[in-house]
């Protein structure tokens, strides 16, 4: 290979015929995408015609590393994975941290891509030159963490990607982990893993190893980053609570319910409450660590009676809420049985493998609205009642992943559950953007960049994409710190003045650049959460991939090719069908949000100016003027 950093070749498996394949990657293929997301969207854009059926053979699931991946650059542990989705129909890209990344490119590979579909179940080994087809019968219908736990005995040392139930009957809300820790795949990935008959893929720790171009500039540059991180102020917070750390102020007043249209406000006493549950939190957690993370951020809760539970950063956010939904104080004893229970419910769903986030969550709240409103009844339950007690929902989690009873509507997601159910269901749909729930309602925050990032992600709504630190999640910071956000992930001085006028600024011009950079995090290999991405500058992502590859550009090309693998995955999801009319907002967002006491309205991101569709929609063209569509 003649750059470093990268491993050097695409393998190419057929599940149909069992052949494999070793493809050398393209000099120009990383000039021009770089790796992990962007090579991972060419490939797409060059083996899965556009119109194919997501859960035929000819859809195919391909992993993607970059070249940052392999080495010890902070936070370099992204797995990237790119489909068909079977929840909508785009291309959907996703990613997950793990070892994954670092163990699939010890064997020689930046990328694998799966076709074809086998006629009985098997799962994949990776290790050098060995690419082994097992059969799986025997761990089909096993949960996705007992499969992966299965897995490890046979082939450790390793790294698992496996499915779930969900994932076997093809539900389109399906989602997966790599090794329990980190999700993967939302928008359906393990249901075309299960078209496929395709349990797992496991990568073995091989015999290569990642080499830099200029590994003494690469140490002094992680050396750099090193003692940035180390002094940073909530380290040690991040250390002790995880994730949960850098989420908790993200807890709205109250928990939104009724298809969007209620806030149900928390007790008096929710900040008691919300300390308790996060002080159980750090007690109980083990840390986790990705590949090269200086922050163990992702949690194993162990509860006594040796219950223990994996992934629980967002599940712990909504810990608190479930501990406190009912009325009075609560106490200590009561908090921790809730904590208990809260952790059992989102584990139960992790297991299955449903996407509880961007998906379940809602389809449970609209599919009860529905049945409270009287628009459905037991007859079209098929006797089941609905309310909102743990009880139903786990019974509803468990129909969704097995595709039965009501299941079978639900498995979908919500705009073909409500197409199926009919007597106008559809009309009802809200909240929803490319069929996915918006989880941060804008009602409560004000307009974000994360919110048009939602809009305008091909294919999903992620709104990650659009963030840049801290200020993308809160609103009314101030300007100058948002400047400086946006100076640090490359965009130039003359934009900034372009773009950051008066008091305020252009959130849609701004997200394409936010944009940019968050995509080449991914063609990277990058961790994009805030508490590690907030360290790199577009410029020190520029030294790093220069001294890691060996491949001189400036931080501006660098910038460019960010921007041309975000415009590719527009344009693929475009050949599936996708227009500008997928990125209208959501028609709820301009009606208020119902509380106890007082109406929530939309408002901008300084809280200062109630936004109508017109103002939402102006910057939807804006944004769409400045990415140049």
């Amino acid at each position: 290979m003649e750059f470093g950093g990268y491993a050097g070749n695409i393998l190419h498996i057929n599940l149909t015929d069992g052949s494999i394949r070793k493809q050398p990657l393209d000099a120009d293929l990383i000039k021009n995408y770089i790796g992990g997301a962007g090579i991972n969207t060419r490939l797409a854009y060059d083996l899965i015609p556009p119109d194919t059926d997501p859960l035929s053979p000819k859809n195919a699931v391909i992993f993607g590393t970059g070249p940052f991946n392999g080495t010890f650059i902070p936070g370099a542990a992204q797995t990237m994975s790119i489909c068909k989705s079977p929840l909508n129909g785009s291309f959907t890209q996703s990613s997950g941290s793990g070892y994954f990344s670092h163990f699939l490119k010890s064997s020689g590979y930046d990328h694998l891509v799966i076709t074809g579909r086998s006629p009985w179940p098997v799962y994949i080994t990776i290790e050098d030159d060995s690419i082994g087809i097992h059969h799986a019968s025997d761990i089909w219908g096993v949960d996705g963490f007992d499969t992966t736990d299965e897995l490890r005995r046979r082939h450790s040392p390793c790294s698992i990607i496996s499915i779930g139930q969900a994932g076997e009957r093809q539900v389109a809300i399906s989602i997966t982990h790599i090794d329990k820790d980190a999700a993967i795949g939302t928008g359906g990935l393990p249901a075309v893993m299960g078209a496929k008959n395709l349990k797992a893929v496991v990568a073995r720790v091989g015999s290569r190893s990642i080499e830099a171009a200029d590994p003494v500039r690469l140490q002094r540059l992680v050396q750099e980053l090193s003692e940035k991180i180390s002094t940073y102020h909530r380290r040690t917070e991040v250390m002790s609570g995880g994730a949960m750390a850098m989420v908790t102020g993200w807890i709205s007043s109250g928990a939104i319910i009724r298809n969007s249209s209620e806030l149900i406000s928390y007790p008096a006493d929710i900040d008691v409450v919300k300390k308790r549950i996060y002080e159980m939190h750090k007690a109980l957690r083990k840390k986790i660590a990705c590949a090269a993370c200086p922050m163990s951020d992702k949690d194993r809760i162990d509860l006594p009676g040796g219950i223990t539970f994996y992934d629980t950063a967002v599940p712990i956010e909504m810990a608190a809420i479930t501990s406190s939904v009912s009325r009075g104080r609560v106490s200590e004893g009561k908090a921790a049985d809730r904590y208990a229970l809260a952790l059992k419910y989102y584990d139960s769903i992790n297991r299955v493998g449903l996407d509880q986030v961007y998906s379940f969550q809602g389809l449970a709240d609209f599919v009860i609205t529905l049945y409270e409103q009287g628009i459905i009844t037991k007859a079209d339950t098929g006797g089941l009642q609905l309310n909102r007690s743990y009880d139903t929902l786990l019974k509803l989690a468990e129909l969704t992943s097995m595709g039965e009873g009501l299941g079978r509507l639900l498995a979908g997601g919500v705009v073909e559950a409500a197409r199926r159910i009919g007597k106008d269901a559809e009309d009802h749909v809200q909240n929803v953007i490319k069929g996915q729930f918006v989880t941060l309602d804008p009602r409560l925050s004000g307009f974000l960049p994360i919110h048009l990032g939602m809009m305008v992600h091909p294919g999903r709504a992620l709104g990650i994409s659009a963030a840049m630190g801290d200020p993308s999640f809160s609103p009314n910071w101030p300007l100058e710190n948002l400047k400086e956000e946006a100076s640090r992930c490359g965009v130039s001085a003359t934009d900034i003045d372009r773009l950051f006028t008066g008091d305020s600024f252009n959130i849609g011009r701004l997200t394409k650049h936010a944009e940019d950079f968050f995509g080449l995090l991914n063609m990277l290999g990058q961790c994009h959460r805030p508490h590690i991405s907030r360290f790199f500058s577009m410029d020190m992502l520029n030294d790093l991939y220069s001294a890691v590859t060996g491949i001189q550009v400036k931080a501006v090309e660098l910038k460019q090719a960010g921007s041309r693998a975000w415009d590719l995955l527009r344009e693929l999801n475009a050949a599936a069908g996708f227009t500008p009319e997928d990125d209208r907002p959501p028609g709820i967002w301009f009606q208020p949000l119902r509380g106890a006491d007082r109406e929530y309205a939309l408002y901008d991101y300084f809280l200062k100016r109630p936004l109508s569709r017109e103002d939402v929609e102006g910057y939807l063209e804006e944004y769409y003027s400045e990415r140049r569509l």
